[in-house]
């Protein structure tokens, strides 16, 4: 079987997937994230968007983005919400 490849922290024309699941025939994809979220497979903490595809180096038409939260409120997956601020600059008080 071939894998479904996902990205978590960066578009996936910039560089390779960070991970892949088992491409289930006949279960859709969605489900086997679903699935893969609660086994743990991707970490406890998750990006508000990542994305999917069929291959490993994908052209863009071939890239399934994925709304994190939705998935999670959708399949009643319980989580938190938090917001990570990466351009802060901790010695400035302004």
């Amino acid at each position: 079987m071939k894998p479904l490849y996902l990205w978590l922290d960066h578009d996936p024309l910039s560089g390779p997937p960070d991970t892949s699941i088992e491409d289930v025939p006949g279960v859709a994809d969605i489900e086997l994230l679903a699935q893969a979220i609660l086994a743990g497979r991707l970490g406890r903490l998750l990006p508000a968007k990542l994305w999917m595809s069929d291959y490993e180096q994908p052209d863009p038409n071939r890239v399934r983005p994925i709304n994190v939260g939705k998935l999670l409120r959708d399949r009643s997956i319980s989580h938190r919400q938090r917001f990570e601020l990466t351009e802060i600059d901790p010695l400035n008080d302004d």
